[in-house]
Order: C-alpha cells, then structure tokens, then sequence
C-alpha cells in the first residue's frame, strides 16, 4: 500500500483526496494508493506523525496552520520553501536503496501551481510587469512563480502596509517592488499596466474592485468558491485570458504526486477530477 495524506484543521473541507485519486487513476502505475485527510495543524502533532509514520507513507500534503510548522521540522528544505517561508509538502528522504530513512524533505509546491496559471494565460508572453492581489499566504509563492517568469517589476495590492511585508521577496529575485492600496485612486490605471494580475483574496475581498482589477492583460482568481469568482467573470466580459483556482489546486498537487510516488499524473486529470466532483463540468 502507498498511503499518503493531507495535514491540517480543519481539514474536512479539502479537495486534496480528490485531486490525488484523480492522480493516481491517470497514472495507473501506483497500486495500493490511498490518500485520507489527517486532523493535524500543531507542530507536536506533525512531528508526533514524521516520527511514528510506517514505511508505506509515502508523503504528507500540509494545509494551514501546519504550514510553517513543515518547514521548521524538515531535515532539509528545497531553495524556493525557503524563500516562501512554508511549505505544502513533507517527502521522506530515501536511501541509494530506496529504502526511508526517517528524514523528511519540505518543499513548496503552490509556486508550480501559480505557475501553471500562469502558462495558460500568458502563453509564450514574456511578462515585464505583474500585480499580485493581497499579502497573505499564496502571495508568497505567486512572487516566487512571477521570478520563475522573468518578470521586472511586482505591483502588490494590499489595503494597508503589510504589503510592504513582501518587499524583501521581490527585492530578493531582483524585481523592482511597488504597492498600491486597492481603494487608491490610481488602482484602475496601475493593473491596467500590468502584463497578469494574480488575485489571492478572498472573494469578499476583492469583490469591490473587480472592474479595476479586472483592466490587468490576463487575470487569474487562486479563489475557487464560488466559481467563478466575480473577479474571473468580470475579465472574461472584458475579453481577458483567465485561470481559476482549480488549475492552481491540481498544478501543486500533480507535483506532490510526482514526488510522493515517483509516477507522473496529468494536471488536466487532476483538473477535471475536480471539475466533476465539484458539479462544475460543462459550466
């Protein structure tokens, strides 16, 4: 058996089982594969589990608030968990044998799934200038994937100065940083500037400025309930390349497959597992 799971509280809510059953049905070469969700979020309890998990483990998925925990915890940690500050994944390190050897590697993967948004709007694009909506969590890795894109400069759009929290990110791939508060005037014209604009708010949130940030060459909305967001509505009215946060769930999660058993699954399955979960084929 090959048992993996995904970490946090709550936890009843997450759409990871989905994504990696849909995985490993594409993939057709992991027999015995299980993944089940895990009410799990303190450090004791993540290191309780690294350290009492069985061989047939093959990986653990991290959701909030055991985020950071995974990073700390890890025996080594990939370059782009370290610049992020968490991580979304826990990968037991194998011997030359491929035998565990009770060290865990932690790595990020939403920045894979930022950058699979990216590719579908931007196609062979070369963005110059990118906006990222909000400060929180996946702001992090969506700069990380703006860097991976070469992109020069990274507007942030916060509505109060922990915006400025995300300067020594950009500042640290060698992009020029800018901040604008969303209820500034000057909103409509800066994402109009913008080659992408990646929103990672909630809907409540962003849903006052959706015809300013809407006006960004390509949108994408990492927000998934409700679908579509009024944000990715309001592009698409306005002819605008768009990705959903679907895309984002089943783009990180291909990667977490890929190192937890070593097989290669289709984001496009992963995406239309979710697509058909969640009633939302032919929408």
């Amino acid at each position: 058996m090959t048992l993996c799971a995904v970490l946090g509280r709550p936890v009843a809510h997450s759409l990871s089982p989905v994504i990696h059953a849909g995985a490993a049905q594409d993939a057709g070469t992991v027999p015995g594969f299980r993944y089940v969700r895990v009410e799990a979020g303190e450090e004791d309890e993540i290191r309780r589990l690294l350290s009492g998990s069985p061989a047939c483990v093959a990986g653990f998925s991290v959701t909030m608030p055991g985020k950071p925990h995974a990073l700390t915890l890890a025996d080594e940690v990939t370059d782009r968990a370290a610049a992020i500050g968490s991580a979304n994944a826990l990968v037991p390190l194998r011997d030359s044998d491929g035998a565990q050897t009770g060290r865990w590697l932690a790595d990020n993967t939403d920045v894979v799934g930022v950058t699979a948004c990216l590719d579908a709007v931007l196609g062979d694009t070369a963005p110059s200038r990118a906006a990222v909506v909000g400060n929180g969590g996946t702001a992090r890795p969506t700069v990380a994937a703006f860097a991976a894109h070469g992109v020069h400069r990274v507007d942030v759009l916060a509505r109060s100065d922990k915006a400025l929290n995300l300067r020594a990110l950009v500042e640290s791939y060698g992009m020029e940083f800018s901040w604008t508060r969303l209820d500034a005037p000057e909103l409509a014209s800066v994402c109009a500037g913008c080659d992408v604009l990646v929103s990672t708010v909630p809907e409540s949130a962003a849903g006052e400025y959706t015809d300013e940030l809407s006006r960004a060459g390509a949108v994408v909305d990492v927000i998934y309930d409700p679908y579509p967001t009024h944000l990715l509505t309001e592009a698409v009215a306005a002819g605008r390349p768009v990705a959903d946060g679907l895309l984002m769930l089943a783009g990180q999660g291909a990667d977490q497959f890929r190192q937890f058993t070593g097989a290669t699954a289709s984001s496009g399955a992963m995406y239309a597992a979710l697509q058909k979960h969640l009633g939302l084929r032919g929408r």
